[in-house]
């Protein structure tokens, strides 16, 4: 499992904190997505073995929202389960 960041354009309310949430929680392989609307971003852990970062811009363009990834990546974070 992978956890990393995107940045998310054209969220105005809690609705369109709750609508990238459902909408990416709806994919497979997505264990996670918790969106800030403050921060204007949503962290999503997934399965990279089952979906690539485009997977999940694409789910959000698809709800109505801009997402891109946050190239800070030492927000990124691997993790292992057992």
């Amino acid at each position: 499992m992978v956890k990393k960041r995107f940045q998310i354009q054209g969220m105005h309310c809690v609705n369109c904190v709750m609508a990238v949430e459902d909408a990416l929680e709806d994919l497979e392989g997505v264990k996670s997505a918790s969106a800030n609307y403050a921060r204007q971003c949503v962290d999503v852990e997934y399965d990279e073995t089952q979906l690539h970062e485009t997977d999940i811009t694409s789910v959000v363009a698809a709800a109505g929202y801009m997402a891109s990834l946050n190239l800070d990546t030492g927000r990124d974070q691997k993790r292992r389960t057992r």
